[in-house]
């Protein structure tokens, strides 16, 4: 009994998925009817004024164009790793917030 190998270089057939997965399924669209989030629409009451600045900045929500790690290091009067770590933390805490359906 053999086993067919996953294609694995752009020459093989099937590149990139294998012969047999719907080409649908692979397109980079997220379909928004079958992922449903629900977002406490405080969640970012939960962020302390630093941790919401970084976010707000980092990700430019409110209208604002995106920052760079090293602008908002320098904003902040911190060192990057500083800024990574409020990043995340913000990001944490807001993940917290988001349920699945």
């Amino acid at each position: 009994m053999s086993r067919r190998a996953a294609p694995l270089f752009a020459t093989d057939d099937g590149w990139p998925y294998p012969d047999g997965i719907d080409d649908a399924a692979a397109d980079d669209e997220i379909d928004l009817d079958a992922l449903e989030l629900r977002v406490d629409p405080h969640a970012f009451d939960t962020l302390d004024d630093t941790e919401r600045h970084v976010v707000r900045g980092r990700f430019g929500l409110d209208g604002a164009d995106p920052r760079t790690m090293k602008e908002l290091s320098h904003d902040l009067g911190c060192t990057h790793a500083e800024v990574r770590e409020i990043l995340g933390s913000g990001i944490e805490k807001l993940r917290s917030r988001i349920i699945t359906a």
